[in-house]
């Protein structure tokens, strides 16, 4: 179990590293990072979002669309490298992560869901990416 624990926090470390490479690459910073991830046999999907000054700022706010695509490609690999370690495992993969990163204290955090939640429900990955940006903006020490 212990090479399956570290696999599975490598590729979460790799999606973080993949958002402070886009922030930096845009001269951007941020003091919090939250990255919204999603999979099931129909969707691989990730969105993140940046705290900055008591405020989030969405990927649209704040990158252009080209980097925004680069940025979607790459963290679907991390995805799939992340069902493929679950799968050498022989481990349940979530269906659903929320990871918060600190940029300020390094410090991470993370949430897990294994339910397949878009088929049991009726909202869209969209909806529930925007659900956790809204939840997450109203805790944000303004």
């Amino acid at each position: 179990l212990k090479g399956f624990e570290d696999a599975f926090v490598d590729v979460q470390a790799s999606v973080i590293s993949l958002c402070l490479e886009l922030l930096s690459n845009s001269g951007r910073t941020a003091e919090k990072i939250y990255v919204y991830l999603y999979q099931n046999n129909d969707i691989d999907y990730i969105d993140a979002f940046f705290e900055q000054e008591g405020k989030l700022y969405t990927t649209n706010d704040w990158f252009p669309a080209e980097k925004i695509s680069d940025f979607f490609d790459c963290g679907v690999e991390d995805i799939e490298k992340l069902i493929d370690i679950c799968n050498a495992y022989d481990s349940k993969c979530p269906h659903e992560l929320k990871l918060i990163y600190n940029v300020v204290t390094k410090s991470f955090d993370s949430e897990y869901n294994y339910e397949n939640i878009i088929d049991i429900g009726e909202k869209s990955v969209f909806e529930l990416a925007k659900d956790w940006f809204d939840d997450c903006d109203k805790n944000i020490t303004k």
